[in-house]
């Protein structure tokens, strides 16, 4: 953290600054006041916190495009110019025809040289100095009630000299009546205190504090500087802590990660390691350094110590570093205070703003003396009555103190794994491991530390680390074993890597034959069925081999964890004993390890209750598994089960901002395949729903559609149901049976065919459609036969759903009818509104094909659903339906007229169109003639003033491009 290196030689290109965010309520407001006349607004705010913007912002407003617009600043100069900013603003006024002008204005000929043709004669001097000044005031006051409409802007007030002070309250006390003056005026250490501007009752006024930018506001900036779509909550949140959220300090920061990011791997660019390694923005080193050059010597050592130290501390812990006490500590402090170097970071306690801050002095701190600090360090921290061992590892290294290094970072990570501190303990074990030089008996134990805590969460470098251990050091058998099961572990949870990940877990068990307690966890993660196309009935012969070891464990952290996961498997493969055993558990544990175990087991049921279809259940544990996991510190269980929490929002119609959830969540976690595969899923799901048949089949195959073996087999299994109907969709029945009979043969040879429910009834409708009958009875009675007994009330509706598909192809229609009606009741109860909706549209189309025209309702009521769901493609097909059956009839909303705005129709065309999508492709999405697709095209060129079709997608509004699903309105036919 400390380190640092030559600087490399480096380009930082401007390209101008970026919008303003984040400062959208104040501005508003603002501009509110100005709108009313005369009125003053002061602006105040620390440095970096963007006055400067936020008035060139209001320069730019159309509200004031009809009078004049007069900017001044103050400068930082040690005798300013009289009225200076005054005068910089008026030597524009003349740009414009002025109002009449008395005499007394005359008084500003040799002030404002560039108005002299607009001013009458100068007048004879007073004798009085007095009355002089006065009289410009007054010709001051003048001018600006000439200019008629006038809008002045006044920057940086807090370098103002006395006379500008004094002609501004002049003003404020008297405005001419068309006037708005902002004035934006620093605060914080060195500022002027208080307001410059007292004014009367008749201005309407506002003062405006300028805080730091919140989480959501740098996530907007960042999204903007680094032109990405979109960046991670842990990103922006860490971002935000790096730079206090000062606006400043944000753009400077991301402006060097996309000048970094053009020297490193795609996707570095967002890691919170090279956000803690970046090199300080040239312009906030160049800010930082101003500061302490006008610091006394003295002072300059204190600021020094303190970013050596790395944390805030009292003045005395400070004083003693830098080897200053009494009065002379007193005055540096002040010092570095009043010149905002230093500020309070909390009781009695001082140091940087932000990292970069202390990064920037870190770096003005030569070597040598920055050694000695760290040494010196070192020793007061130890003295403490409770030592930071963190701190202490930090020191010791950057004092090159390699032993004393070893002993604080381990310590400091059992300190840590005490805690529930995963991430900060990783980090510690790991920089163990990478340095050379300690005993291989060290390197065991810290390895065998390292390989424990990462099962708490997903750190993919750590495979590497126990890779090599276990390649390079020679270590005992049970040592060797340990790690070799967390690695395998490990491994299971990696893309790719689920066959590579049991072997080691197997070699594992067997090299652990003298520690049954850590085989165990070997065994009961062999037992978990949910990976991979291992048969059932190999994971229940590791599940009956747990029992036996269970009986013979004393350590109550493993009896709970394999408590645990047997609940949790048995959950997943439906078996009805499993709730109650999990309802009759004692929550109340004691260690951090045993709550680790707990988060973990409500994780993984609400991901078993979740594929049962208990979906009220599920997200219940999804609510308090969240919080015990992170209260433990349990990283991987809080990550795997917001793949449980994404799902759910699909499977209960909640789409709204849903597919940037799961984009999100899926960048979050680029290598943990259940997370990955979930997302994609999800992001499948949405886009088939939309019509967008290419991107659903991509999303879909990183669900592992075509690689069953190396996923988990729910999401697998679901994710060929969706593509076999978006095969479908688009006529390709081969293809939509080669996918079926991949997956049908995945869940025969898996055994759990509750996790094909989203598949069977897809697979029946291929195989008919395809003509073989065959294949279609066998797989839903194979379906029939395999969830008989198991408590999954989603398999019973689809069991329901895939028989009425079968009678339907068969041509019963009513009695097709009657069995899909049945089936939307199941789906609804759980609920799952969209595949509920899809069973009544379906008995509503068995009836009109069996004469029964009442079927209309039906028909218009599930396209109805289908909009408030968001399926826009849906409805539509439903609305085609209707208008085939010459039923059509339209929303019981009504029609409205939209103007100049887009109608809900309009804007999904215009969607679609920003898609890339031709005519065509749009008329088969929304299930409308090309004709009519065309007029559509056509409202929307013109309503958006869009040059072409491409050029839509710049043109239209935000939350049209931001929406999931659109929703289209049933008034447009």
């Amino acid at each position: 953290m400390w380190l640092t290196a030559p600087r490399p030689t480096s380009v930082s290109v401007r390209s101008g600054r970026a919008r303003l965010t984040g400062r959208d309520t104040e501005l508003a407001a603002i501009v509110d006041v100005l709108r009313l006349r005369p009125a003053a607004v002061l602006i105040e705010g620390e440095p970096g916190m963007g006055r400067t913007r936020l008035l060139a912002e209001i320069a730019r407003r159309p509200e004031f495009d009809g009078g004049r617009v007069l900017t001044g600043t103050c400068q930082p100069l040690r005798e300013p110019f009289p009225y200076g900013p005054i005068l910089e603003a008026l030597r524009c006024a003349g740009d414009a025809p002025l109002g009449p002008l008395s005499p007394v204005a005359g008084v500003l000929r040799p002030l404002l040289p560039e108005l002299a043709e607009a001013l009458p004669p100068q007048p004879e001097p007073l004798a009085d100095p007095v009355a002089e000044r006065h009289r410009v005031f007054r010709a001051v006051r003048e001018l600006l009630t000439a200019c008629g409409p006038a809008l002045v802007l006044l920057d940086d007030l807090q370098w103002a000299d006395e006379d500008t002070l004094d002609l501004l309250r002049f003003l404020a006390g008297s405005m001419p009546p068309e006037l708005a003056v902002v004035a934006a005026s620093r605060t914080g250490p060195g500022a002027r205190p208080g307001a410059p501007l007292r004014t009367g009752t008749a201005v309407h006024s506002a003062r405006v504090a300028l805080g730091a930018l919140d989480v959501p506001a740098v996530r907007a900036l960042a999204v903007e500087i680094l032109d990405l779509p979109r960046v991670t909550d842990d990103f922006a949140a860490k971002l935000h802590e790096c730079t206090a959220g000062i606006p400043f300090v944000v753009e400077e920061t991301l402006r060097a990660l996309r000048d970094a990011a053009e020297r490193l791997p795609v996707g570095e660019v967002l890691s919170d390691r090279l956000l803690e390694n970046l090199e300080v923005p040239v312009l906030l080193r160049e800010a930082v350094t101003e500061r302490l050059s006008g610091l006394p010597g003295p002072a300059v050592r204190l600021a020094g110590a303190a970013a050596v130290l790395g944390v805030g501390a009292e003045a005395g812990v400070l004083g003693e570093l830098a080897g200053l006490a009494g009065d002379d500590l007193r005055a540096a402090l002040l010092a570095t205070l009043s010149a905002g170097v230093l500020g309070e970071v909390g009781d009695s306690k001082y140091g940087f703003r932000h990292p970069l801050a202390r990064k920037a002095v870190y770096d003005t701190v030569s070597g040598p003396e920055r050694a000695l600090l760290h040494a010196q360090a070192i020793r007061v921290l130890a003295a403490q009555p409770a030592p930071p061992l963190t701190l202490l590892a930090r020191h010791s290294r950057a004092a090159g103190r390699v032993d004393q290094w070893r002993h604080y970072a381990e310590a400091a990570a059992d300190e840590a794994i005490a805690r529930g501190e995963t991430s900060r303990a990783i980090d510690l074990l790991q920089s163990v491991l990478a340095e050379p030089g300690p005993a291989q008996s060290d390197v065991g134990r810290v390895a065998g530390k390292l390989s424990q805590v990462a099962l708490r969460g997903f750190r993919p470098d750590v495979i590497g680390t126990l890779e090599h251990v276990l390649e390079e050091v020679t270590l005992p058998p049970s040592v060797r074993g340990s790690i070799r099961l967390s690695l395998g572990m490990l491994l299971v949870r990696t893309i790719g890597q689920l066959g590579r990940g049991r072997l080691e877990v197997e070699r594992a068990v067997g090299e652990l034959v003298d520690r049954p307690d850590l085989a165990a966890r070997g065994i009961t993660l062999l037992a978990q069925p949910i990976d991979g196309l291992t048969p059932l009935s190999w994971h229940e012969a590791w599940r009956a081999r747990a029992g036996e070891v269970y009986d013979r464990l004393d350590d109550p952290e493993l009896r709970l964890a394999l408590t645990a996961d047997r609940i949790a498997a048995a959950s997943h493969v439906g078996d009805p004993a499993s709730w109650a055993e999990f309802e009759a558990l004692s929550d109340t544990v004691g260690t951090v390890a045993e709550r680790v175990q707990l988060a973990r087991l409500w994780c993984n049921l609400a991901d078993g209750q979740a594929w049962a279809g208990y979906l009220d259940r599920a997200q219940r544990l999804v609510t308090e598994g969240v919080r015990r996991a992170t209260d433990a510190g349990a990283l991987y269980a809080i990550g795997l089960i917001q793949g449980t929490r994404v799902r759910l929002d699909w499977v209960r119609g909640q789409w709204s901002g849903l597919a940037e959830t799961a984009e999100q969540l899926r960048d979050s976690y680029p290598e943990l395949g259940p997370i990955v595969m979930e997302s994609s899923l999800v992001l499948g799901g949405l886009a088939a729903v939309r019509g967008e048949f290419a991107t659903a089949a991509r999303h879909l195959t990183a669900a592992s559609v075509h690689a069953p073996d190396q996923g988990p087999i729910p999401v697998v299994l679901s994710a060929a149901g969706v593509l076999i109907t978006v095969r479908l969709a688009t006529d390709d029945v081969d293809g939509a049976c080669a996918v079926a009979a991949v997956a049908v043969a995945a869940a025969g040879r898996k055994g759990v065919w509750i996790w094909a429910a989203a598949l069977v009834p897809a697979a029946a409708q291929a195989y008919t459609r395809a003509g073989r009958w065959p294949e279609a009875d066998s797989v839903v009675e194979a379906f029939a036969r395999g969830i008989e007994g198991r408590d999954a009330p989603v398999a019973t509706a689809a069991l329901v759903a895939g028989r009425a598909v079968l009678l339907e192809a068969r041509g019963k229609h009513l009695a097709a009818a009657t069995l899909f009606d049945e089936a939307a009741s199941g789906y609804g109860a759980l609920p799952m509104p969209y595949p509920a909706t899809a069973m009544r549209e379906r008995a509503a189309l068995c009836r009109l094909a069996a004469g029964n025209r009442d079927a209309v309702d039906e028909l218009s009521a599930a396209a109805e659903a289908y909009e408030h769901l968001g399926a826009t493609r849906d409805a539509g097909r439903c609305r085609h339906q209707l208008r085939e059956h010459g039923a059509w009839a339209p929303s019981q909303r009504g029609r409205r007229g939209y103007g100049s705005e887009l109608s809900p129709r309009e804007r999904e065309v215009a969607r679609m169109l920003a898609e890339g999508r031709t005519n065509r492709e749009i008329a088969d999405g929304l299930f409308l003639s090309p004709r009519t697709v065309e007029q559509h095209v056509a409202k929307v060129l013109r309503k958006l003033g869009a040059r072409s079709r491409t050029d839509v997608a710049n043109k239209m509004p935000a939350d049209s491009r931001d929406r999931t699903c659109g929703v289209i309105a049933a008034d447009v036919p």
